[in-house]
């Protein structure tokens, strides 16, 4: 698993420092430790702190000039600024941990254009280098499941399927508290611009608002404690497979106290997530006391954890607590079927439990045919229908037979929901 540098980033292109304030967390009747204290960890480096910072306040400032102009009916000075935007959010990108991997992905891609796929082979080695040193700041096991899978493709000289590969490797690179809010963020612009294209100021504005009020409202909104927790967590799996258990208990400790902290939340996914991650970190604390060989339940732990903060940034990255009456009203449905997608993929994978997995599968299943329905009520929605339909006919299939499945096809059917998901 990774080791992480992590600080919770939390924003969208604008990144807000969590401070350097421990947090004092409540006491509660049984725990194994009273009360803990704990002072956020960082996840990117400062220099690229500085870089999205920077670029991300000058990206609103220029969405706030272009939503002046509108209100001026000067259009042509509106797409100059939203070009600025963009050019701004293309450096928050370059500024990303993944950028040159993904760079490297390119290249083979281009190369499987016009050379033979043996000739494409040695593109793969610093991929794979690259790909582990990535482990100091993401996951990489899914995109390297995916490498693996177009190494073979290369080797029987099938160059469809390793591009197909490829890109599946380029899609599960993805540092979520930067890369799905700035997602997010590009879709509202490309949004406004589409609007100005038709006449639609009214609809632009709007567009640019929920971009700026995104922006603001993860800034100062998107839940601290459980990307704190999920920074403590992985801390502890690089702890615990170095045989370090005492610094992994003291990792644990300080998981469990964000995850009390989030439980006090406001917002009721996130204290729904912390319920859950609590009970699991408590009792492995508690059974890590006995001794015994713990790295793979650490190793669940940290991925759960992983899979609820994604879920944290999904909602938040548009707003769609603010925004939950308009749009498209499956997207919640969606984001709770990748979370379950997604535990199942852990519990099979890591925790080796497939009647887990199972069940997983079976509340991915019935959250994707709600959404279904959702989506089949309304005109616009109707290849959104057909995409969920697919996606639910593999589902079930897995849930028959979670097994039946690999690695690489659970992380395909992630990252068609988070497409999904990015464009609504």
């Amino acid at each position: 698993m990774y080791k992480n540098r992590l600080k919770p980033v939390v924003a969208a292109v604008l990144v807000a420092s969590l401070g350097s304030a421990p947090i004092a967390t409540p006491a509660y009747a049984g725990d194994v430790q009273e009360q803990v204290s704990v002072t956020p960890q960082k996840s990117i480096t400062p220099q690229e702190e500085a870089i999205i910072s920077s670029a991300g306040a000058k990206v609103l400032r220029h969405i706030a000039q272009a939503r002046a102009d509108i209100q001026n009916k000067d259009t042509d000075a509106v797409q100059d600024e939203l070009g600025k935007a963009d050019k701004l959010l293309d450096i928050i990108s370059e500024a990303l941990p993944a950028r040159s991997v993904k760079d490297r992905i390119w290249v083979a891609k281009k190369h499987l254009e016009y050379e033979d796929t043996q000739e494409v082979l040695p593109d793969l080695i610093p991929i794979y280098s690259s790909l582990d040193e990535l482990t100091d700041v993401m996951p990489v096991k899914a995109a390297k499941a995916h490498l693996d899978k177009a190494k073979e493709h290369l080797k029987a000289g099938d160059k469809a399927s390793a591009r197909k590969s490829l890109e599946e490797t380029d899609a599960a690179l993805q540092y979520t508290e930067i890369d799905l809010p700035l997602s997010a963020t590009r879709n509202l612009v490309a949004q406004a611009r589409a609007d100005l294209g038709k006449k639609k100021l009214d609809d632009a504005d709007k567009s640019l608002k929920s971009a700026e009020d995104s922006v603001v409202f993860i800034s100062v909104g998107i839940e601290q404690p459980l990307f704190a927790a999920k920074a403590a967590m992985a801390q502890s799996v690089v702890d615990v497979d170095a045989g370090k258990n005492d610094l992994a208990r003291a990792d644990l400790q300080n998981a469990i106290g964000f995850l009390k902290a989030a439980g006090q939340s406001s917002d009721a996914s996130t204290r729904d997530a912390a319920q859950q991650l609590l009970s699991e970190a408590q009792q492995l604390l508690k059974d890590e006391q006995n001794g015994g060989d713990m790295s793979g339940r650490f190793h669940r732990l940290l991925e759960h954890t992983q899979a609820y903060a994604d879920r944290a940034v999904e909602y938040l990255a548009t707003g769609w607590q603010r925004y939950r009456a308009e749009g498209h009203p499956f997207k919640s449905e969606l984001i709770e079927a990748r979370l379950h997608l997604v535990n199942a993929r852990i519990d099979l994978f890591t925790g080796h439990e497939p009647d887990k997995a199972q069940r997983e599968l079976g509340s991915a299943d019935k959250l994707l045919d709600k959404a279904g329905q959702s989506a089949g009520k309304q005109s616009d929605d109707k290849d959104y229908q057909q995409q969920i339909s697919e996606l639910s006919k593999t589902v079930k299939t897995l849930g028959a037979d979670p097994e039946s499945g690999g690695l690489a096809q659970y992380a395909t059917l992630q990252r068609q929901l988070d497409d999904m998901i990015n464009t609504l």
